[in-house]
């Protein structure tokens, strides 16, 4: 089976050496069971339209012949549009094990507070703020500082900061507002007894297959182990696995990194992350997580009989 690895971000090279860690992993995981790997690059496919059928070219030639892609959806602006090439490969029936919708819904952090809360799944207290004169009645309906600031668009703790006073915050939302890209600024509640905690709960297939308690150890707000942070295997409480299933569950995520804090009112869902890092994941929990999503990748393709 020739298995596709999308790669979103730009000018990286095929040869092993330039490949980010998470693709090599996936593609030494292809290989050793038997597989062939192919690493994609998006930036080197061409959606073309001859009038009424849609068609996808790679480097100028004909798409080659893919059993089934990962995305590996990495892309921070513009998500809409660069996510239309996830679109394409559906249109054309290739097999693909994350949907368009389910991508953009995932990194778009209000959309996701939107399903999450219409499903009344609990997360953390927020207002979504456009204009400068109703930030002060957003500090009163979130309650106290410090208070947590994101952009609608962001990983790896990238576009999402702590604020410890109500002039820091006019003055980062003044210096927003000059931004072309400004259109939003989600103001959060900052859940204090976490205490630089979070957990990523990973989820393939509808099925919790680890979970890790990630700890900045005093260094930052943001657990992130790419910001330096510790990971550690935890259990989950019965409600802690059911809000993480139905989160992926929502936003359609067939693999999934659910980011939960353990508030005093019980857990509550930060973030719904539809492209999970692999490096932090493998080497706290000692699994085979690459080798986890490939076998669901056969598994999907097998499914669909065609």
């Amino acid at each position: 089976m020739k298995i596709g690895l999308l790669q979103f971000k730009p000018g990286v090279s095929v040869r092993s050496r330039k490949l980010p860690k998470d693709i090599k992993m996936l593609r030494n995981a292809i290989k050793v069971r038997g597989h062939i790997p192919k690493v994609l690059r998006v930036d080197k496919c061409q959606l073309y339209y001859t009038r009424t059928t849609p068609k996808l070219l790679y480097a100028g030639k004909p798409f080659p012949k893919i059993d089934v892609i990962i995305p590996r959806f990495s892309a921070l602006e513009n998500v809409a549009l660069k996510a239309t090439i996830v679109h394409q490969i559906e249109m054309l029936d290739i097999p693909i094990i994350q949907s368009y919708m389910s991508l953009v819904r995932a990194k778009n952090k209000l959309r996701t507070l939107q399903m999450l809360t219409e499903k009344s799944i609990p997360v953390p207290k927020t207002m979504v703020v456009s204009r400068f004169e109703y930030l002060d009645e957003a500090i009163r309906k979130i309650g106290s500082f410090p208070i947590i600031i994101k952009t609608p668009f962001g990983s790896l703790g990238k576009g999402v900061a702590i604020v410890e006073t109500r002039r820091s915050l006019h003055s980062a939302f003044d210096m927003l507002l000059t931004s072309p890209d400004f259109n939003s600024l989600l103001i959060q509640e900052y859940v204090a007894e976490s205490e630089g905690k979070d957990i990523r709960v990973f989820i393939i297939d509808g099925k919790v297959v680890v979970a890790m308690e990630r700890d900045s150890q005093g260094r930052d707000f943001r657990s992130n182990l790419a910001l330096g942070g510790e990971g550690k295997v935890v259990k989950l409480s019965g409600t802690e696995k059911e809000i993480s299933l139905l989160a992926a569950k929502t936003l359609n995520l067939k693999v999934a990194g659910v980011d939960l804090l353990r508030s005093k009112t019980g857990p509550v869902i930060m973030e719904v992350n539809a492209n999970p890092g692999l490096e932090g994941i493998t080497e706290v929990s000692g699994l085979d997580v690459p080798g986890m999503i490939i076998d669901y990748a056969i598994k999907y393709k097998k499914s669909l009989k065609i």
